[in-house]
């Protein structure tokens, strides 16, 4: 019985060493087989490649020639280099946008600097147009300047050369008006001027309208008589007041003249940038 069971389990090691021979050989046949198979498929890949001839049909063959993991790193890598190309084409918009806005900066600062127009750009007449129309707020001035006169006399001496003018002046009377609609009609509002000439005008008529502004107060404040008033606190302010407003028409008048003459337009304080921007 002995020999029997070792005979029995003999053949049971034969069969199994048996059984694993033929379980290697066939794994070894289908290992064999699947790279077989894989190099058929590359070099179909490979024919197509370069078959096709074009480069972005190769790019793609490529793609599909390399293994998933290296597709799928290949197509990031295109995502990545578009999404690069995008945010490259936005800057540079953003660049050219930055860039409009600073020439739209510097041609606005240009055109509100305080001197605009070069010497000599201008002739004779239209420098000298421009010139005469700060008359016109000077002339009304010179109402307001009864006390300063007053108290320096050696002031009127900057008026005599302006004596008959000052005379023709107060002789027109209600014709005043018409000089003030002349010139708005006459030069402002005529195209024909160039802007150098019909800006001075219009700075000339501001002020003159500004001129308005202490005449009604002047008159809101006075007696029952019409007079002003004779003395205290209510003197002083209206002193001060006329010789303000006297000295900053005088001053801006000749300041206006002196650059037209000059051929330059000087922006006046109060009035430039309102007759700039109704200038056109």
């Amino acid at each position: 019985s002995s020999s029997s069971s070792s005979s029995s389990s003999g053949k049971k090691m034969l069969q199994s060493s048996s059984s694993s021979t033929s379980m290697k050989r066939t794994s070894t046949t289908t290992t064999n087989f699947n790279k077989r198979l894989t190099e058929q498929k590359r070099g179909r890949r490979s024919a197509m490649i370069i078959k096709s001839g074009n480069g972005d049909d190769t790019l793609k063959n490529l793609e599909s020639l390399l293994p998933e993991d290296d597709s799928e790193r290949l197509q990031k890598e295109r995502e990545r280099e578009a999404e690069e190309k995008y945010k490259e084409k936005q800057e540079q918009k953003r660049l050219a946008e930055d860039l409009a806005s600073a020439i739209k900066n510097q041609e606005k600062n240009k055109k509100n600097t305080f001197t605009m127009g070069d010497d000599g750009e201008y002739d004779f007449a239209q420098k000298s147009i421009a010139a005469l129309c700060y008359m016109l707020p000077l002339l009304d001035s010179l109402k307001y300047s009864k006390f300063l006169l007053i108290q320096f006399p050696l002031a009127s001496l900057a008026l005599l050369p302006l004596k008959p003018l000052i005379e023709l002046w107060f002789a027109l009377g209600f014709l005043q008006i018409a000089v003030f609609f002349g010139m708005y009609l006459g030069v402002i509002q005529n195209q024909n001027m160039s802007r150098f000439v019909r800006f001075n005008a219009q700075q000339a008529i501001l002020l003159d309208i500004l001129l308005i502004l202490p005449d009604v107060l002047t008159r809101l404040f006075a007696g029952m008589d019409g007079q002003g008033p004779t003395g205290g606190i209510g003197l002083q302010a209206e002193v001060i007041m006329f010789n303000s407003v006297f000295l900053y028409t005088y001053i801006s008048c000749l300041v206006g003249s002196v650059s037209a003459t000059s051929g330059k337009t000087v922006k006046l304080p109060l009035i430039g940038d309102a007759s700039d921007s109704q200038t056109r």
